[in-house]
């Protein structure tokens, strides 16, 4: 039995990413940027204009109310050929191109307009005011973003803004999740005596969706030894990472931990000092990587969030791989016995975080209704109204 910091180490250390895949922009949403991206033009391209309103020589505003003649209009998306002479103004709008020799534009709020002329309220007037000047944002040549970037939204929008077409990401893994256990019933069936309905498998490719993780396939197998090895067989030659729920602890019909061991998988760790999730076993081939997670609804998301979406994030190339985490005041006393680290299920709202009813390894209910988890190691068995824990911000 590991404890929770082993545990996450030997990950790590086993796992890497996975080779680089090229996706247009519009579908990297996501993905890990594997290498540099130049930027092939100046954002802004051409001076341009923050604000709707006059285009002046900051010079000519050399008290209040100065009054101009408006001579042109720059408008976005027409001409800067425009060029902007001493004594007069230039009215201009949002994302236009500010006329050479103008040094400031003065927002239209700042102005009044009487028989054609602009009065200039503003004063003094600063060089360079309300003007987007060639490169403020990149300069072309200069790393627009660089390998190891979380391509977010707003990556996206700004690639596209550089006319970046395409570029080499990480490849997100395929999964192969194996759900184990006679007493399991499929959605929709009907149940007989002693059977409940199988809902692992649609919480996992639910968290897995989340992350961006579409490639998913689900797999059933009896509670049968032969059975599980031909199943994680063939999960692995389809799959990068192979996730089974159930049959992993010490019971009679428990096979997924000798099913690995019959197909070769090294055993990196098996069983880790916490609580929910104590048997959980982490393996691994040259090819594949497996996490046999418990059966028990919470204890397997638990498990999943702590261990296996870190994994998976690392393979994916990113390096805030672990859930957030930061220290909160808990709203109450807290108590337990025994020797095991406990994860709890909890909801984090103004400033301090609520363990929830509901802790039981079966209970998804709490798990429901959660927004984090809440580590409490051995050290801290006792904790009391306002004393700080750990808490581990869920991926909503």
């Amino acid at each position: 039995m590991v404890t929770v910091a082993e545990a996450k180490r030997r990950i790590t250390e086993n796992t890497v990413a996975l080779s680089l895949e090229a996706k247009v922009v519009s579908e990297v949403l996501g993905y890990v940027l594997a290498t540099d991206v130049t930027a092939g033009l100046s954002l802004p391209s051409f001076r341009q204009s923050s604000m709707d309103g006059y285009a002046v020589l900051h010079t000519d505003i050399n008290n209040q109310n100065i009054s101009l003649p408006v001579v042109a209009e720059s408008k976005a998306g027409g001409t800067s050929k425009i060029t902007l002479k001493s004594g007069t103004a230039i009215r201009i709008f949002t994302g236009a191109p500010v006329p050479a020799g103008a040094t400031a534009v003065i927002m239209q709020e700042r102005t009044s307009v009487e028989n054609g002329n602009v009065i200039i309220k503003e004063y003094p007037v600063l060089e360079n005011l309300n003007i987007r000047n060639v490169g403020q944002q990149i300069r072309e040549g200069d790393i627009a973003l660089a390998a190891g970037t979380y391509l977010s939204a707003g990556a996206v929008g700004f690639l596209t803004g550089l006319n970046v077409q395409e570029v080499e990401v990480y490849r997100k893994p395929k999964i192969g999740i194996l759900v184990t256990g006679d007493e399991l019933v499929k959605t929709g069936e009907a149940l007989g005596d002693g059977q409940v309905y199988e809902s692992n498998s649609a919480m996992l490719v639910a968290a897995l969706k989340k992350e961006g993780v579409y490639q998913v396939e689900v797999y059933y197998a009896e509670d049968d030894l032969a059975a599980t090895i031909s199943s994680l067989e063939l999960l692995a030659t389809r799959n990068d990472v192979i996730i089974a729920t159930g049959g992993v602890s010490v019971g009679d019909y428990d096979y997924v931990g000798k099913a690995l061991e019959a197909i070769g998988a090294e055993t990196i760790f098996y069983k880790i000092r916490q609580k929910p999730g104590k048997p959980l076993l982490f393996a691994k081939t040259q090819r594949n990587y497996f996490y046999a997670l418990p059966g028990n609804p919470a204890s397997s998301l638990v498990c999943f969030y702590e261990y296996v979406l870190p994994a998976l994030r690392l393979m994916s190339g990113r390096k805030d791989n672990f859930l957030p985490s930061f220290k909160l005041p808990i709203s109450h006393a807290y108590s337990f016995n025994g020797e095991r680290d406990e994860f709890l299920k909890a909801s984090v709202s103004n400033g301090q975080v609520t363990s929830l009813e509901g802790q039981e390894s079966f209970a998804l209910r709490s798990f429901a209704v959660a927004n984090a988890l809440i580590y409490l190691p051995v050290t801290q068995q006792n904790v009391y109204a306002g004393d700080l824990v750990e808490v581990h911000l869920l991926p909503l």
